[in-house]
């Protein structure tokens, strides 16, 4: 097995010519995107176009829409964002809602991709592998096949933004095939949600070649550093910090707060004015959303959580515009203020309540342990300052626990500065509590924090090896036979084959946990597959698998072992059809951004091809 450092231009290339690079921020609660052109980028770079999106009901425009999406009863595309929340308030208004799909936020199910993680006693855990076939439901639980909803709300950003060129006559000298996209994933995602998305993108009519896939906290750190002071809050105050932070040689971490997960990294920039990866990425489903369920379990407390299921089933619209009042309330709670927040109670929400808990809603408030923090004035709900902002504490103390232990690594002790980004940063109890939490720290936010990333993602298209090295989050290595030491291994793996004492199941690594790998950084693993025996002729047209385990362990010895688990497998296949008698493939595995590739070659030097398959 030998390590190669190939030329690092190489990891990032692509075989499409990008005249356009334009980049979908798939968001848990909200998405939009980014492009810009070849030209524009190279005189300059920030010259990033996005678009404004607006609801009829509510009136408000924003750079992004909510990930909302929307079928007809016969399981047809309607529509995505705003368009598909209005819509369905139409419906649900007229009581004719029940045969629709309505699914929202339902980006979060990924993170339940294949995982090594710790439980509550210390001990390894595993998530769901994500499968292909897996569903997702809807808000009525009725089922569809989830790779299609995401491939939905992709290929609805995705034609959005061409019609936006259309209309703009841009088109007519750019086709789609000039047209290279960047999809924008948590860091801490797994290969099999990474592979996931890939494939729902392909079916929203992204063609591999057309596609990579960006890190969000990585993206929003290479569109930060080009920023002037003024586009930051407090830039003057704060120039020589924001200056100081992206300096080569420098050390600085970016905190991606996005709605459904929060992504910390730590990175360099190099002296060649790249950036490198130095700790290993890390985070949680501590976003804006963990804020809804402390809400939401608030709710179920004061009303009942019956009541509630009922007022959601019989007062769709009212329930779903209260839950949009909430939304707007939670991004813009001004801390310092000290007011009570004011929120609109939905006559249906009183009359269901009085009708099924025969309780008046008025009476309710003041008998819940909250009724010193509450009171209701007609429809207006008013919350104390404080009750409204515990809503925030499990995320935050969340936050600020994992950005402490990253702040004790030794390798983070001279970060130079702290740079916060997503659309969670815009939240001033957010930014305020984690600020107060590291008064040592100098925080840094852009203005216009929730577009660092998708802008990020389109600078990374157009220049993909600026990003050299990342660290590894597992070990990786396969299942192999060792010749077998009776002092190092256990009897019971003990096997013969063509008369060799070997030791089965040992787990043979390709790249260590924690280890820094440059783009481009390959590993090969020589393997021999014999079909001389004539009992197995048959097996020359099968494909050749090898298993592909992870651990977080940094020299795991056997596969089967606790915390390790199998990632997937490699399947290779001889183009002809069929294998010699004697086969020896060189399989290279590569880190390419931000995925994983394996090329094999044949002793003969015939073609082969090798797939990856993590799902």
């Amino acid at each position: 097995m030998t390590h190669e450092k190939e030329n690092p231009k190489k990891g990032g290339e692509q075989k499409r010519e990008k005249i356009v690079v334009a980049a979908i921020d798939f968001g848990s609660t909200y998405s939009g995107y980014a492009f810009s052109f070849r030209d524009d980028f190279q005189t300059n770079p920030l010259k990033i176009h996005t678009n404004h999106w607006s609801s009829v009901q509510s009136g408000g425009i924003s750079y992004k829409a909510p990930t909302t999406v929307l079928l007809k009863p016969d399981q047809t595309f309607h529509s995505f964002g705003y368009d598909a929340e209005d819509k369905y308030a139409e419906l649900s208004e007229a009581e004719e809602h029940q045969e629709w799909y309505y699914f929202s936020r339902f980006k979060m199910k990924l993170m339940n991709a294949l995982d090594i993680s710790k439980d509550q006693t210390g001990s390894d855990r595993l998530f769901t592998k994500l499968e292909r076939s897996m569903e997702i439901e809807d808000i009525d639980g009725k089922k569809m096949p989830y790779m299609a909803i995401i491939a939905h709300a992709i290929r609805y950003l995705k034609e959005h933004l061409l019609r936006q060129l259309n209309d703009k006559n841009i088109l007519e000298a750019v086709t789609a095939d000039g047209i290279f996209w960047v999809l924008t994933v948590p860091a801490i995602w797994t290969d099999s949600a990474k592979q996931f998305t890939r494939e729902a993108a392909k079916e929203a009519g992204i063609h591999d070649d057309q596609l990579m896939l960006a890190y969000e906290p990585e993206a929003a750190a290479l569109y930060c550093r080009l920023l002037p002071i003024d586009r930051f809050e407090s830039g003057g105050e704060h120039q020589e910090l924001v200056l100081k932070t992206f300096e080569r040689g420098k050390k600085f971490m970016v905190i991606d707060l996005g709605g459904g997960t929060v992504d910390i990294a730590v990175q360099e920039t190099t002296s060649d004015a790249e950036i490198k990866t130095i700790y290993k990425v890390c985070g949680g489903n501590w976003g804006g959303t963990k804020v809804d369920e402390s809400f939401m379990k608030f709710l179920n407390e004061l009303i009942g959580s019956e009541n509630m299921r009922q007022i959601k089933n019989e007062g769709r619209s009212e329930y779903l515009e209260f839950l949009r009042g909430f939304e707007l309330k939670k991004r813009t709670f001004n801390i310092d203020l000290k007011n009570r927040v004011v929120l609109k109670i939905p006559p249906a929400f009183m009359e269901i309540f009085s009708e099924k808990s025969g309780e008046n809603f008025q009476n309710a408030i003041k008998t819940s342990k909250h009724m010193t923090a509450l009171s209701l004035i007609g429809d207006k709900l008013n919350i104390d300052h404080s009750l409204f902002t515990s809503f925030f504490e499990s995320s935050v103390n969340d936050i600020i626990s994992h950005i402490k232990d990253i702040f004790d690594a030794d390798i983070c002790l001279d970060l130079d500065g702290v740079v916060m980004v997503g659309g969670f940063a815009e939240s001033m109890i957010v930014n305020s509590a984690v600020k107060k939490a590291f008064p040592d720290k100098k925080f840094i936010i852009p203005l216009e924090a929730g577009l660092a990333v998708a802008k990020g993602a389109v600078l990374y298209g157009h220049d993909p090896d600026i990003i050299c090295s990342r660290i590894c989050r597992y070990t990786y290595g396969e299942n192999i036979c060792e010749p077998f030491d009776e002092f190092l291994h256990d009897q019971s793996r003990q096997i013969i084959i063509e008369r060799e004492l070997l030791c089965d199941g040992c787990f043979r690594k390709f790249f260590t946990i924690g280890q820094e790998v440059s783009l481009g950084e390959s590993v090969e693993m020589r393997s021999i597959f014999s079909f001389v025996d004539e009992d197995r002729q048959q097996m020359r047209n099968f494909p050749i698998d090898i298993s592909v385990y992870i651990s977080k362990k940094e020299s795991p010895m056997y596969v089967d072992e606790e915390g390790c688990l199998l990632l997937g497998n490699i399947e290779i296949k001889c183009k002809n059809g069929q294998w010699p008698e004697r086969v020896h493939v060189t399989v290279k595995m590569e880190i390419t951004g931000t995925e994983v590739k394996v090329t094999p070659t044949m002793h003969t030097g015939e073609q082969v091809t090798a797939t990856f398959d993590f799902l």
